[in-house]
């Protein structure tokens, strides 16, 4: 009988836990589809600059103990300080270094869906996914579920709300002109059109499509400068992602300096337009990296 009551309370005991546990866990949505993840959480490994950069504009910086510290743009540098742990970099975290910090929860996204597995074995794990045919819908789904996640619901509907308006007038300024998206990797140049990860230029920003033909990929089609002298665009948006990952400062301009591009509309008016990379490549997704992109095309058409 005692066996039986002391099994009764041991058993009672584990239930009252599992509910305890269960109860600080929330359902969050985004493109990545329905998460459980712990709400409110102390000990936070950030795996994505955009979601980082998020997280402090929703005021839940203190949360944060480690982040993958390569390549940290300039905007995001107080997270380079010693008390931010270094959990190994985008496409390759430190696996042992994660562990050891016994978080409460990781958030990933794309650089790491190879390895989502192995850091779900750690803690759990919230992921941020996009849907580049819809990026800004998307990227405002996972500002929400933060916000959810670290009690800042209101902060991050005011954050939109405030980002939507300036978007807005980004659209007035940009209605008529038309654009072309491009990547300059060392010497090679890809162009993004409206339904690939920098759809949100034309989609919402409100550029018109140069070229609507460019197929949906997430790494851009390959082109030379015979294409973008034969599309002339009213605006060449050149994001370097060679200076985005490398020392190698300025090397889109140095490819680009060439007679087909100089006779470029784009280039008579002074409309190429030479994006931080940083924020366009590395931290793309976050509340102030989207300010900013959006005050750099304004200053751009402005020209």
């Amino acid at each position: 009988m005692k066996k039986t009551f002391s099994s009764l309370i041991t058993g009672l005991i584990a239930t009252f836990c599992l509910l305890s546990a269960q109860a600080g866990e929330i359902q969050v949505e985004n493109f990545a589809g329905r998460q459980s993840v712990p709400q409110n959480p102390k000990r936070v490994v950030v795996l994505d600059f955009g979601a980082l950069d998020s997280i402090r504009e929703l005021g839940a910086k203190d949360s944060v103990i480690a982040l993958a510290k390569g390549r940290i743009p300039e905007y995001l540098s107080e997270f380079a300080q010693d008390k931010y742990k270094n959990a190994g970099t985008l496409p390759e975290p430190d696996f042992e270094a994660i562990n050891a910090l016994e978080p409460d929860l990781i958030i990933a996204s794309a650089r790491q869906q190879k390895v989502l597995n192995r850091l779900k074995e750690i803690a759990p794990v919230f992921y941020i996914d996009n849907d580049f045919s819809d990026y800004y819908r998307s990227f405002a789904a996972n500002v929400r579920a933060l916000g959810q996640i670290f009690a800042k619901e209101d902060i991050a509907r005011q954050k939109l709300a405030e980002l939507d308006t300036l978007v807005e007038g980004l659209q007035a300024q940009t209605k008529g002109k038309n654009a072309l998206v491009t990547l300059v990797n060392e010497s090679r140049i890809s162009a993004f059109g409206d339904n690939s990860r920098y759809a949100l230029v034309y989609q919402k920003f409100g550029f018109t499509p140069i070229d609507p033909g460019l197929s949906a990929s997430t790494h851009g089609n390959s082109i030379g400068f015979e294409y973008i002298a034969e599309k002339n665009p009213d605006y060449l948006l050149v994001i370097d992602r060679t200076a985005a990952i490398t020392e190698k400062a300025n090397n889109a301009q140095k490819v680009l300096d060439n007679a087909l591009i100089k006779q470029t509309e784009a280039a008579k008016q002074n409309h190429i337009v030479y994006l931080n990379a940083s924020n366009w490549y590395l931290a793309f997704g976050g509340l102030q990296s989207m300010k900013i992109m959006v005050d750099e095309l304004q200053s751009a058409v402005k020209k």
